[in-house]
């Protein structure tokens, strides 16, 4: 007794051990000092990824080196290639079952036993064994089950449409990263030629008001007048400020899309004037586009491909799994009659209860189907009106910047006609810079107006869910990929709705998505 009691002692102490280790094994918060080590390493390679300029940055450059260096784009691209890998081992999980099996078994006794004979229920007076106290086995064994061999064909079929999914998931990415840059690049160009402008003007704004504020303290002329005065240059002031806050965070953005240190001075060889923008072609072309074209319809599609596969895979489950099995085996006990045999079989099993809830499982995989296709078309309703809306948005845009051009010719001869009065002296420093500010002011105002005909022309692209560059573009070299970026720039910018291939989406080589690509 006091033996067993020991025993039972030694398994038991192990898992008391395991239950006390749970409160060690706990997980404690990063302190401050790990925190810092990982945001100095993530600083060290952020500082190294960074690839910088080496002349002047052209609009095509700028959309070629954030699609080739952009974080965004890489991400997507990563998790193309963690759906592929997981495609992989779901065909891997398709293969039968073949293991291999090792063992040793010990006792301090002979496994011996009295025996009773069944008809005559004589007992034997000896004890027998055979089995020895010591012995090793081995074994390899195949089991093939056709119902988890279907199970998982279903499942492998899933992850390919998740596969495909993160293809169609990483066009969106790419869109919207070629969208940020261009507003950015015509933003920071028109930035360019405008900030060494508003300097000066802010520097001889603050002087005025800071004399103005003098003379008002030495009571030397109305106070009405001087606080009038003053108001309006504090105007002034936080219009040109902001202009220049707005115009600076521009450069900001362009250098985190483009992957360089935002200190980086950056030099434009075009300019939002550059670049005209025409679109001729109508509506409902556009909507024949969109939903062939657009990412989310095919996403949602390839969902509800998903959910079709379950339910096949609720099917399969009410009916009988048949299992096939074989094996080698070895036994290292001298006491058998055969040390080494083969053995095969065959086993059909089959869950009476699936009978119950199988027919409930299937309606909720239809219904899920169901759902998919009502959200598809929920959707296409939703990108029909985006597309009218983005050509709404195109119409104004240009309406807007046909306005602020005849405003920045005024503003100009304005500008003119006060440089000429003011070098005959006949308007004070203070008048000068208001009329400064009104050319400036209609400048920025035609500069954005431009950008926003170029970026509602971009919109209208992304509307329709057509890509600037050719599927797996960004895989070539800078130069070669900037001059296709420069050819797709050239069609887009004349508005050109180019004829459409429709394949159905997949995944070439290191992952590039290949479906709908525009052909010209």
């Amino acid at each position: 007794m006091i033996r067993h009691f020991i025993m039972l002692g030694l398994l038991v102490l192990p898992g008391a051990a395991l239950l006390s280790a749970c409160g060690i094994l706990r997980p404690e918060p990063m302190n401050f000092a790990e925190n810092t080590e990982r945001a100095r390493v993530d600083r060290q390679k952020i500082d190294a990824a960074y690839v910088p300029l080496n002349g002047p940055l052209s609009l095509a450059e700028a959309i070629a080196r954030a699609l080739k260096y952009n974080y965004d784009g890489l991400l997507a691209k990563t998790e193309i290639n963690l759906q592929e890998r997981q495609l992989n081992l779901a065909f891997a999980q398709m293969l039968p079952r073949l293991a291999a099996g090792v063992g040793y078994d010990s006792r301090n006794s002979y496994n011996a036993a009295q025996s009773i004979d069944v008809f005559t229920q004589q007992q034997s007076l000896t004890y027998s064994y055979s089995q020895q106290p010591q012995f090793s086995s081995a074994d390899l064994t195949f089991t093939w089950n056709a119902l988890d061999l279907g199970i998982s064909y279903f499942q492998a079929r899933q992850q390919g449409y998740r596969a495909l999914i993160s293809v169609e998931r990483r066009r969106k990415v790419i869109d919207n990263v070629v969208r940020s840059t261009a507003n950015a690049y015509w933003r920071a160009a028109s930035a360019s030629t405008l900030l060494p402008k508003i300097d000066p003007m802010l520097k001889t704004a603050r002087e005025i008001l800071k004399v103005s504020r003098q003379i008002s303290a030495e009571h030397l002329q109305s106070p009405l007048a001087l606080l009038e005065f003053q108001q309006n240059m504090v105007i002034v002031l936080s219009e040109l400020e902001r202009i220049r806050n707005d115009l600076s965070a521009a450069h900001i953005e362009l250098a985190s899309l483009i992957n360089i240190p935002p200190g980086q001075p950056i030099t434009f060889t075009d300019q939002p004037e550059d670049l005209q923008a025409h679109l001729g072609v109508d509506n409902h072309r556009l909507e024949e586009v969109g939903l062939v074209l657009r990412p989310e319809l095919r996403i949602e599609a390839y969902q509800q491909k998903i959910d079709r596969q379950d339910i096949y895979k609720e099917i399969l489950k009410m009916l009988p799994g048949v299992g096939f099995l074989g094996g080698l085996n070895y036994n290292s006990n001298n006491l058998l009659y055969t040390n080494t045999w083969g053995a095969i079989g065959v086993r059909a099993t089959i869950n009476l209860f699936n009978m119950i809830q199988g027919p409930l499982a299937i309606a909720v995989a239809k219904q899920a189907t169901d759902l998919s296709e009502e959200r598809r078309i929920a959707l296409s309703v939703a990108i029909l009106s985006q597309i009218n809306l983005a050509v709404l948005e195109y119409g104004n845009a240009l309406d807007t910047f046909k306005t602020a051009k005849d405003v920045d010719l005024v503003g100009q001869q304005i500008g003119r006609v006060a440089d000429d009065v003011s070098a005959a002296g006949v308007q004070g420093e203070a008048e000068r810079i208001r009329r400064q500010l009104t050319v400036l002011t209609t400048k920025v105002a035609r500069d954005r107006a431009q950008v926003r005909v170029l970026t509602s022309l971009a919109g209208i692209y992304a509307a329709t869910g057509m890509d600037l560059v050719p599927a797996g573009a960004e895989f070539k070299n800078l130069p070669d990929l900037t001059a296709d970026v420069q050819r797709a720039i050239q069609r887009w910018q004349a508005g050109e709705l180019p004829s459409l291939s429709m394949p159905a989406a997949s995944t070439a080589q290191n992952g590039a998505p290949q479906n709908g690509a525009i052909q010209n």
